[in-house]
């Protein structure tokens, strides 16, 4: 029965996937050739990241229930890690710069999609990556860009966090900038993408029903110069969050 429920929702789940590569290419595109014209701006970032984010949640069908985002100018958003989708979620409610691996060069539009959305990105086989990831990650806030660090490192299922990475918090206690926790839980607990699953498995799996739900909470914007408090502190209000959302669906 599983078989069957996968073969006979295996035609929108690929359209969908040839429309994420499409919406990629074409974003990507657009954006770089505003970019030859008129330069870098915050207005270019913002429209290329919320494009591609808002365009794709709504042909994957991720129904999204949010609140508000605490109204600061200058923050490191650090969210929980479910899966690829929370790329898009992010992209589409908060246009930030993503920090990501190195090896995003090597993907489909890897290159122009780091230029146009300012993306910073991180070789961890680098001693001096972490200061460079410092300095940028400050540039990029100062540009009134905000940036997203996921503190997990890696996707996790749940149903609350992971230990996070000293390195993120290290960084925003260094440059005293602002840490907005953002939870991310999927009602669906399968849509998260983990283990060994490879991605083309699990979005043939998953992105081939009509709707999938996911629920969305920011919590209070938190400074500290000690990265053990900040980092106790956001994923205290991480979990918290995930929590609550958790016991308001059971």
């Amino acid at each position: 029965m599983k078989i069957l429920r996968i073969v006979f929702l295996f035609p929108l789940a690929l359209i969908r996937l040839i429309f994420v590569f499409f919406m990629s290419g074409y974003v990507v595109t657009i954006g770089f050739i505003w970019m030859k014209l008129f330069g870098f701006s915050q207005r270019l970032q913002h429209w290329v990241m919320q494009t591609w984010g808002k365009s794709i949640l709504f042909f994957l069908g991720i129904k999204v229930y949010m609140d508000e985002i605490p109204k600061n100018k200058k923050f490191i958003l650090m969210p929980n890690h479910r899966s690829y989708i929370d790329i898009f979620i992010v992209a589409a409610l908060t246009p930030a710069a993503m920090v990501a691996k190195a090896e995003i060069r090597k993907w489909p539009f890897g290159k122009l999609g780091v230029k146009v959305t300012n993306s910073i990105l991180v070789d961890r086989s680098e001693i001096k990556s972490l200061v460079k990831t410092m300095h940028q990650i400050k540039a990029s806030v100062d540009k009134g860009i905000p940036v997203v660090l996921f503190p997990e490192g890696t996707s996790f299922k749940g149903p609350l966090t992971k230990p996070f990475k000293n390195g993120s918090f290290k960084i925003a206690a260094d440059t005293k900038i602002p840490v907005i926790p953002m939870a991310i839980h999927y009602k669906d607990e399968n849509d998260a993408w983990v283990g060994n699953d490879t991605f083309l498995v699990h979005f043939f799996r998953q992105m081939g029903k009509p709707v999938s739900k996911v629920f969305v909470e920011y919590g209070v914007p938190v400074s500290d110069t000690d990265h053990k408090k900040l980092q106790l502190e956001t994923r205290n209000q991480i979990d918290f969050m995930l929590q609550k959302i958790i016991n308001g669906l059971t």
